[in-house]
């Protein structure tokens, strides 16, 4: 896994009713600064890649499933270099925390549209979209890595 980037498994409670997904609470909440989206993704549709210069992100799947794609382009890591692939969503919920400095890119996978909220550690301001050329991540968002 890259440095710094960590997936956490979410607790879901089935009821009667239907599933309670338990996101947020004690000491793992999002920083007092910050702010949070909603992101509507169609089947398929692919957004990359995107960094943040200063604040970190977290991102959960909330409905249907995406393919979370993180590459470390920071100048001195350890993981420089280094590609990472992570699958989330309502058949995995989970949260993933990108530190600053990381490509994102993230694609819906399956039939149906994707729902995915990302919170802001920081300054919302400092998202960098980057060309594909630039970006160069030795990635094939048809492929799945193993």
């Amino acid at each position: 896994m890259i440095p710094g980037v960590v997936a956490r498994e979410l607790a879901t409670a089935l009821g009667s009713g239907g599933y309670t997904v338990d996101l947020w609470g004690g000491d793992i909440c999002p920083a007092p600064r910050g702010s949070a989206a909603l992101h509507h993704l169609f089947p398929g549709r692919v957004e990359a890649w995107f960094r943040r210069r200063e604040a970190a992100e977290r991102i959960i799947c909330l409905q249907g499933m995406i393919k979370l794609v993180l590459c470390d382009r920071r100048k001195g890591s350890e993981g420089r270099g280094e590609v990472a692939e992570l699958f989330l969503g309502e058949y995995r919920f989970r949260e993933v925390t990108v530190p600053p400095g990381i490509l994102r890119g993230w694609k819906a996978v399956g039939s149906r549209p994707a729902l995915v909220l990302l919170a802001v550690e920081g300054e919302a301001g400092d998202l960098e979209c980057v060309g594909q050329e630039e970006a160069a991540v030795p990635y094939d968002w048809e492929i799945v890595m193993r």
